[in-house]
Order: C-alpha cells, then sequence, then structure tokens
C-alpha cells in the first residue's frame, strides 16, 4: 500500500505525462489504454506511462480518429469511445479520472463483488464529500488539498 504523497506524486506525474503526449508532442498522441497497469514506477516512484501498442497519431487538424473494433480495458474505456468507436484526447482523460479513484481509493475499477468504481464514487462526487473516496489504509493520512486537487 502506498501512503500518501506516493499516490499524489504519481497522479501529477501520468497528468503530466498526458499533457506532454496531448498538447507538447510534435505530433499528438492519444494513448487509448491509461490503466495502473500501464504506468510504471521508478526508484523514486517517478511514473512512466508505457504501453503505447493502442495508441494513435492524431494530426493538429483532426478533432477525432475513428476506431473499430473498439480497443482498451474495460473499466476504463470511455462511454462515448464505445458507443461512437471514436478516440480524442477526452479518452485519455476518462481513462486517467478512473485510475485517479483507482489512485485515491485502492479500489480497482471493475470488482466482481462490487461495482465499477465510478458509480462506487457518483455519490461522493456529487456531494462534495470526497473523504468517503479516500482508501481506508491511509488512516486518514492525506492532504485535503491535495485530495480535492486530484478529484
Amino acid at each position: 500500500s502506498l501512503d500518501w504523497p506516493i499516490r499524489y506524486k504519481i497522479a501529477v506525474g501520468v497528468a503530466r505525462g498526458l499533457h506532454y503526449l496531448h498538447k507538447r508532442c510534435n505530433h499528438r498522441i492519444i494513448h487509448r489504454d491509461i490503466k495502473s497497469s500501464n504506468v510504471l514506477l521508478g526508484p523514486d516512484f517517478e511514473p512512466q506511462i508505457t504501453d503505447f501498442g493502442l495508441a494513435k497519431w492524431l494530426p493538429n487538424k483532426w478533432t477525432h480518429h475513428a476506431v473499430v473494433p473498439v480497443e482498451g480495458t474495460f473499466g476504463y474505456l470511455a462511454p462515448e469511445s464505445l458507443l461512437q468507436g471514436t478516440v480524442d484526447e477526452k479518452t485519455d482523460i476518462y481513462a486517467f479520472g478512473i485510475l485517479l479513484l483507482e489512485i485515491i481509493s485502492g479500489r480497482r475499477p471493475v470488482n466482481p463483488s462490487q461495482k465499477h468504481i465510478l458509480l462506487w464514487a457518483k455519490p461522493a462526487l456529487e456531494t462534495g464529500n470526497t473523504r468517503e473516496l479516500v482508501d481506508p489504509k491511509l488512516q486518514d493520512k492525506y492532504d485535503d488539498q491535495q485530495l480535492n486537487r486530484l478529484v
């Protein structure tokens, strides 16, 4: 179990990596498979986004990319991608949101004995009671401002 400062470092590092892929690269890259197992941690817990096997290059003048069949990891796939068969930066951002919930709560996105992490988190997100989302293993050892920033 990772303590809060490490979890926060991972979340911010992945956000920076996605910003680079979407805004700073010479060619925009849509990863299409952002998930916990595709984030490797270095010796200082510095996150590295890996596995670009499903990635798509998105030319600057394009708004989205059509993909058939839809590929990715169940639990992290944006509903729009499933319904419309298109990907763009928002596809990765949705998956990143699921990853953030996973980092904050310590829960897996999909668990046979529980509902999808987004459905589980929705009531707390709607009421603003973000403390309900925090992994009990952290025993209230986290920074409220950082938590709210991630949420």
